[in-house]
């Protein structure tokens, strides 16, 4: 079940559902006793009611929104956008290649890659038409909420 978990400790005589929901920076948890709800099917019940009412309070981000949540070691100013500067071997040669290069996630935890050449477009056109990459790739992405578990729980089998 996403978002509860069944606890069952008998050192602590700890038997009840727990309900954990993350939005942002702030974590929701809470536990539902067998003892106080006098069985564990009324417990589930009670656990469920209060995640649906979470999520109705706090809903999911975008994937758009989450994709535009720029992160600590990010240097170029927008989230999803790199400067490249590396060294590649091109017909027995070095070449130095030198890039902006756009990702966005396209989903099953795979991401879509775009590279703009600064030698070709030079580094203001090759950010900005990076940039406008990044952009097109998040529209298509609006409608659905981010999960991070999705490919996770595909890989075992259950639904996200």
């Amino acid at each position: 079940m996403l978002n509860i978990r069944r606890v069952d400790h008998a050192a602590s005589s700890t038997h009840c559902w727990r309900v954990t929901v993350q939005r942002r920076t702030r974590i929701f948890v809470r536990d539902f006793s067998d003892g106080r709800h006098a069985s564990p099917q009324h417990a589930l019940e009670a656990a469920q009611w209060y995640r649906d009412t979470l999520v109705k309070a706090y809903p999911p981000l975008s994937k758009a929104a989450y994709c535009a949540i720029r992160k600590k070691n990010n240097r170029s100013g927008i989230s999803g956008l790199t400067r490249v500067d590396t060294w590649a071997l091109y017909r027995g040669r070095r070449v130095r290649r030198l890039y902006w290069d756009a990702q966005w996630p396209i989903g099953h935890g795979k991401a879509q890659h775009k590279k703009f050449s600064i030698t070709k477009y030079g580094e203001e056109g090759a950010y900005l038409r990076a940039c406008t990459a990044r952009k097109t790739g998040l529209k298509a992405l609006s409608t659905q909420t981010f999960s991070p578990f999705e490919t996770w729980a595909r890989r075992r089998g259950q639904a996200g």
